[in-house]
């Protein structure tokens, strides 16, 4: 009985023979893999000349090829780019893998070859998880020809990884520098004894306070008539201290991060986003109560690639029964390590069933589970940087202010430390001088905020 050979088996294999042709002309060699295909078409195998001149000669640099062929593989397409689909499975697949990986794609309409290091793609791509899932390429940077020889071995030596002692490297943490913090509090004695029921006696907005010790602390002016916490003060009893004067004490020193968590409330609510106290995370609402806006993007511009992208920070799901909206979130924390502060800056997710309530955590636990597992380092230094441009509002710093005067400046690039071995061709290779100073880690201090408050 014959064997069926499908029309598209032609196409695949014109794509496969192009892959050869151009690779034997790089002088490398190609192999196609034909059998138990899981994702992997074939490899090419770098091939460099010797040093003495007497022929080439292997070392082991190898990529791995993932190969499409056919217009159903093209889509999108359009003059200076096109994307082609591809499969949660191959994604993953993909992003785990422990050599790096070229998704080649023959576009017939134009006769060329099209290809993206596709590891490098997923993590450099902030929405490559999201549908549609698809690679996207561009024709004028992303063909597939003998002239990417370069970039073919420059992938190749990055297989397996070695760690290179005659580089750096360039490690960021998850801590935004506090630059400036307030120089002095007001304060006055006071017969309230509790800081819920002055602020139930105040309409409107409430400058950053605490009650200590029969007094009230306030980052505002207590001097200034205009200031509505005068009403709960013994206005005879005004003094001033400076704000490093609680600082030793670790009593005091909490007291100072409850006001500053304060601040840094009334800065989010100004940057247009929301606190959920149950989940202490502050996160991205919804823009609109429109039930047609499914999705809300913010667009910003990656301190490392300098590309500028739109990202998604709301998005409406639905799977059969179960439908909800996911928005990008962070725990956010002061912290001091020896003599400096930082805000920590911890990357979540917030699910909600309309936009304000809160999902059942049984529901999207799992959900969260395999989110999260998806997100390498990565991923989530591109949060971690994302959510410092929205906090500066894209200036170059992070002002937080009371009634117009700024009282605490923070730095939207996190910390870094520049470690004495690098990965060759990362891009976290140091290629320039580190900023002083540089993060010096002292020891820890732990500090409390209050879940009451933002």
């Amino acid at each position: 009985m014959a064997k069926n050979v499908p029309a598209t088996k032609f196409t695949e294999l014109k794509g496969l023979d192009r892959i050869s042709t151009i690779t034997h002309d790089m002088q490398c060699l190609f192999r196609v893999i034909s059998q138990d295909d899981v994702g992997i078409d074939g490899e090419i195998e770098v091939v460099t000349p010797k040093d003495d001149g007497d022929g080439f000669e292997t070392r082991g640099g190898i990529i791995k090829v993932q190969a499409k062929s056919g217009a159903s593989y093209v889509k999108k397409d359009k003059e200076t780019a096109f994307a082609t689909p591809v499969s949660m499975d191959d994604l993953k697949y993909w992003n785990d893998c422990t050599f790096p990986v070229f998704f080649i794609v023959y576009h017939p309409g134009v006769d060329a070859l099209y290809y993206k290091e596709i590891k490098t793609y997923i993590r450099e791509t902030d929405d490559v998880w999201q549908k549609p899932l698809e690679v996207v390429f561009d024709k004028s940077n992303d063909l597939f020809t003998a002239d990417a020889q370069d970039d073919v071995a420059e992938h190749a030596a990055v297989s397996p990884p070695r760690i290179a002692f005659d580089q750096q490297e360039r490690l960021y943490s998850n801590l935004l520098p506090v630059k400036r913090l307030p120089d002095m509090l007001t304060y006055a004695k006071t017969r309230r004894k509790s800081a819920m029921r002055i602020r139930e006696e105040i309409q409107g907005y409430k400058p950053p306070f605490c009650i200590h010790d029969k007094h009230l602390y306030t980052l505002s002016d207590l001097h200034n008539e205009r200031n509505v916490l005068r009403d709960a003060c013994d206005l005879n009893t005004i003094g001033e201290m400076p704000f490093a004067a609680w600082l030793d004490d670790i009593d005091l020193r909490n007291h100072l991060v409850y006001m500053v968590n304060q601040l840094f409330g009334s800065h989010c609510y100004q940057c247009g986003l929301a606190y959920n106290r149950d989940f202490r995370r502050t996160y991205f609402p919804r823009e609109t109560d429109d039930d047609a806006d499914k999705t809300v993007s913010r667009t910003w511009t990656s301190p490392r690639t300098k590309q500028k992208a739109p990202r998604t920070v709301v998005q409406f799901y639905e799977y059969g029964a179960f439908a909800f909206w996911r928005h990008l979130a962070a725990e956010f924390r002061f912290e001091q390590f020896g003599d400096k502060w930082f805000l920590r800056v911890t990357p979540k997710y917030l699910f909600t069933d309309d936009g304000k309530r809160p999902c059942n955590p049984a529901l999207v636990g799992p959900y969260t589970t395999k989110l999260k597992a998806l997100e390498h380092n990565p991923q989530v230094l591109n949060h971690v940087l994302f959510w410092g441009q929205v906090l500066a509002n894209d200036r170059t710093r992070i002002e937080m202010t009371l009634f117009g005067e700024t009282l605490v400046v923070i730095d939207p690039q996190p910390a870094t430390v520049v470690a004495d071995f690098a990965i060759p061709f990362d891009p976290a290779t140091l290629e320039e001088e580190p900023p002083s100073p540089q993060l010096t880690l002292f020891g820890i201090d732990e500090m409390e905020d209050d879940p009451d408050e933002y």
